[in-house]
């Protein structure tokens, strides 16, 4: 942890390592304390806490599931256009030579 100035006002801001954020997620994870227990511990602020749980945090059961049915939606989407444009071709393709037959 290092402090840095950061913008023009010439406040200084804390820069965290990665690492030590992810240690912070996994006391809330693990350990069953609250964002604001482990901030009072660690001298964070428990929004930022919080912003790096939605980072670095691992995806709750119905987040995961979720994910998972957006991306079944999306191959379904793709193939469902796919399957559209094949059923056009060969329509053309039926009248071409239902056409050429007469």
């Amino acid at each position: 942890m290092t402090k840095k100035p950061v913008g023009n006002a010439g406040k200084v801001y804390k820069k965290y390592t990665e690492e030590f954020r992810r240690d912070a997620v996994r006391m809330i994870e693990t350990e069953g304390l609250t964002t604001a227990e482990v901030g009072r511990r660690l001298g964070v602020n428990a929004n930022l806490l919080r912003k790096w749980r939605q980072t670095y945090g691992k995806k709750s059961e119905t987040q995961a599931a979720q994910s998972d049915l957006e991306a079944e939606v999306r191959r379904l989407r793709d193939e469902n256009r796919r399957l559209l444009m094949e059923r056009e071709i060969l329509k053309k393709a039926a009248a071409f030579f239902a056409n050429e037959k007469n």
